[in-house]
């Protein structure tokens, strides 16, 4: 049976039916007597003819069976709630699939967790935030710049945004936990926290033992603890002196030399000469830049 034929029966002869139908230029197919009652197939869009023709009570017209077509059409509209149903889940599914739920950090670097989580949501993400809000190169970039991080690659899994962070094996057990203490008296020049909370601004005056970087940061409205990552130059003064047989030229020069640094860069410099037993003693006020740093490789 074709798709579009519906089966009808109406009590009549054969003849008689297929007269009327000839008349009113309906194809009939597959035609059977089955006792009193005279069955064929019409296509679909002539069935309301069919009935028309057959009006009378006497005839009995009835659809014996529906065609594939109408089958379908009358399960649809049977099922209109169930499918409408189901196309508002696959839509809800599809809307909840495109937006964060989610946030998981692992990895050897997972104890950098507030600092990746810190440095994704600059970058867009967040929960119930589209997974196409995430900037995810300049993220990936950001947090490989974290202290020993050799690896990081970020992925969606479902509707979870999930950052595998990985570091140096080597690094990764012997992190500094504290805070970035001042060892020495100074003006800040500069300060930098790649990880971790700023405690100074350039220009402020810190002492031995002053925090430049919290280990933590604040996350919403309070704070959380993470690791402290960053540098601080801190401009400091001192005093020398050096001892020479008699003051000349080379000697100021030897003395100037004898202010080589190992870890700093010297700024400023000036002296005065005052005599002493054997000879004269420079006595040099010089400044220089000083640099300290925690857990950066």
């Amino acid at each position: 049976m074709k798709n579009n034929l519906t089966q009808i029966s109406v009590v009549s002869t054969a003849e008689a039916a297929l007269k009327k139908l000839k008349k009113a230029e309906i194809a009939a197919y597959d035609c059977k007597k089955r006792g009193a009652e005279f069955v064929f197939n019409v296509k679909d869009k002539d069935i309301k003819k069919v009935f028309a023709i057959f009006d009378k009570p006497c005839y009995n017209v009835a659809v014996k069976q529906n065609s594939r077509v109408r089958k379908f059409f009358s399960f649809a509209k049977l099922r209109a709630g169930l499918f409408a149903g189901a196309a508002l889940f696959v839509a809800l599914a599809a809307c909840a699939n495109s937006f964060i739920l989610k946030i998981e950090v692992g990895g050897s670097g997972s104890y950098l967790e507030p600092d990746v989580r810190r440095i994704i949501a600059d970058e867009g993400a967040g929960e119930f935030k589209p997974f196409s809000a995430l900037n995810k190169p300049v993220a990936t970039g950001r947090i490989l710049a974290l202290p020993q991080v050799t690896f990081c690659n970020i992925q969606r899994k479902g509707s979870v945004l999930v950052v595998d962070v990985r570091v140096d094996e080597e690094h990764s057990d012997s992190a500094d936990n504290r805070a970035l203490v001042s060892d020495a008296d100074g003006i800040v020049k500069n300060i930098v926290a790649v990880c971790g909370t700023p405690a100074v601004s350039v220009g402020d005056s810190v002492k031995k033992g002053d925090t430049l970087i919290y280990a933590h940061m604040l996350s919403g409205e309070e704070y959380i603890d993470c690791l402290a990552a960053g540098y601080a130059e801190i401009e400091c003064a001192r005093t020398a002196e050096y001892f020479a047989e008699e003051e000349s030229e080379e000697n100021l020069k030897k003395a100037y030399a004898s202010l080589l640094l190992e870890d700093g860069e010297i700024l400023t410099r000036k002296h005065t000469v005052k005599p002493s037993s054997g000879g004269v003693t420079y006595v040099i006020e010089f400044t220089y830049l000083h640099k300290l740093s925690i857990n950066l490789s």
